[in-house]
């Protein structure tokens, strides 16, 4: 296994985590717990109290099982900045939707600053001006949701 090799938790991950629905075993959920943001496979293996075999293991199955995610520190530190952009011809209502969603899943109770400015957006120009702000916001509060957040402007783009 590459050392510096970044895992990130995918929304599966996520919906383990917080509502267990996928009922993973205690080995399994540890090490997604430690993944609350991003991490190197060095790190985790620090961190864990299991064995080298098994926790090289472990984490196979978390990445074969779609719970967690692989990209490298320059991989990852490159997606988050100018690779967001919504597409000229999306369809407003949707991005504005999809976006509003996002926050809310990212941000809980803390979502509503977000959800109003993008509810007065006017155009797409307006969209993209404020996903700066969304994107600043989820890398320092919640870094584990930026693959959601790319997610969510693929299904933006995906309207174009």
């Amino acid at each position: 296994m590459n050392l510096p090799t970044i895992l990130h938790m995918t929304p599966k991950g996520e919906d383990e985590i917080k509502h267990r629905v996928y009922k993973l075993d205690m080995k399994k959920r540890s090490l997604l717990i430690l993944l609350g943001r991003p991490q190197s496979i060095e790190y985790l293996a620090s961190k864990t109290v299991l064995l080298q075999e098994e926790f090289n293991a472990t984490i196979i199955a978390l990445i074969q099982d779609g719970f967690v995610a692989t990209g490298s520190a320059a991989a990852n530190s490159a997606s988050a900045g100018p690779a967001i952009h919504i597409e000229d011809d999306v369809i407003l209502s949707e991005a504005k939707f999809l976006l509003t969603n996002f926050c809310v899943d990212s941000f809980g109770t803390d979502s509503q600053a977000f959800v109003d400015t993008i509810r007065s957006c006017k155009s797409v120009n307006d969209v993209r001006h404020h996903l700066n702000t969304i994107l600043a916001a989820t890398e320092k509060r919640c870094p584990a949701q930026i693959p959601a957040l790319h997610n969510a402007i693929r299904e933006i783009n995906a309207t174009a």
